[in-house]
């Protein structure tokens, strides 16, 4: 894998005449590129070591950027072209692995020891069309998106739909009847479930009324046309605010659906997540890993 070098010109913000923004966005902070030469990046993971795990979709790889010693290493070949990661509370590392060019078409987790274990895979006797991007709510559950790119000849599942996978293995169908869902996150108190759906080229918002129970869905954000162009990866902070990847970077959105910051990027970036720091956003961008350091533990502020 190639070493991590730092992006040679940093990328200045360009910042909003907004105080919202300048509260978030400290004045003259950069973005900075951190380990390059991939062919398409996604599903940044804080892991519990302080690592940040992504994936490299086409190359089958799931890797590890450490931030002490600046170097990213292969966690794990054949991935089944793994997208979206997470780590959940046993510290095991959660992958959506996705459809084409032998890709496994199912939820998986790795083990402490490096055993892939196979969570979901079929509803109802029919194959998940390509996991995408997931969350882990407190009860171990895990919400996960399942759109198709691409070919769509072998798809046997009559939506591109989210799941919600019970702690003890139960999959039940959540929502589908949006166009192409992708990118998930909870809110901080998880009684909020956000969803990008990309063919849609907005955010929904959906209450949690129970693990698999939601309710109350509404536009969070429109990401039409000159607004991102369409939502890929989300994450959030700790005060709810919800960053979002689009045409010119990372849009970031406070609770109540009002854009205060975008942070640009030098590639479309995929995906987001924040360091165990909470201040730390870790983008992926097509052949790289980003990273800028925000003032996330300011509160949102009203003009």
């Amino acid at each position: 894998m190639p070493r991590p070098w730092l992006f040679p010109s940093l990328l200045p913000l360009l910042l909003l005449a907004h105080t919202a923004q300048a509260q978030l966005v400290p004045e003259g902070v950069a973005v900075e590129q951190v380990a390059t030469g991939y062919r398409f990046t996604e599903g940044p993971a804080a892991g519990p070591d302080g690592a940040i795990y992504f994936t490299d979709i086409p190359a089958k790889l799931i890797l590890r950027f450490d931030p002490d010693t600046g170097e990213a290493t292969t966690f794990r070949e054949a991935s089944g072209r793994a997208n979206g990661l997470m780590f959940d509370r046993g510290g095991r590392l959660v992958a959506c692995e996705g459809a084409a060019e032998g890709g496994n078409r199912r939820l998986s987790r790795t083990q402490a020891d490096g055993g892939v274990t196979s969570l979901a895979e079929q509803l109802d006797g029919k194959r998940l069309n390509s996991p995408n991007d997931l969350d882990i709510d407190q009860q171990g559950g895990v919400y996960f998106t399942d759109p198709r790119y691409g070919n769509r000849d072998d798809m046997q599942m009559d939506a591109e739909a989210v799941y919600y996978l019970s702690h003890d293995g139960i999959l039940t169908r959540v929502i589908d009847d949006l166009q192409r869902p992708n990118g998930i996150i909870l809110s901080p108190d998880e009684n909020i479930l956000y969803v990008a759906d990309e063919g849609g080229k907005k955010i929904v918002a959906y209450d949690v009324a129970g693990p698999d129970q939601l309710d109350n869905p509404r536009q969070f954000s429109d990401m039409g046309p000159g607004l991102g162009g369409g939502c890929d990866g989300m994450t959030v902070d700790q005060h709810g605010r919800v960053y979002a990847t689009g045409d010119e970077g990372v849009y970031i959105f406070n609770p109540d659906g009002s854009q205060i910051a975008l942070v640009p990027t030098p590639e479309r970036p995929s995906n987001c997540t924040f360091s165990n720091d909470g201040q730390t956003l870790y983008i992926t961008a097509r052949s790289s890993l980003y990273r800028i350091t925000l003032s996330t533990a300011e509160p949102p502020q009203e003009d």
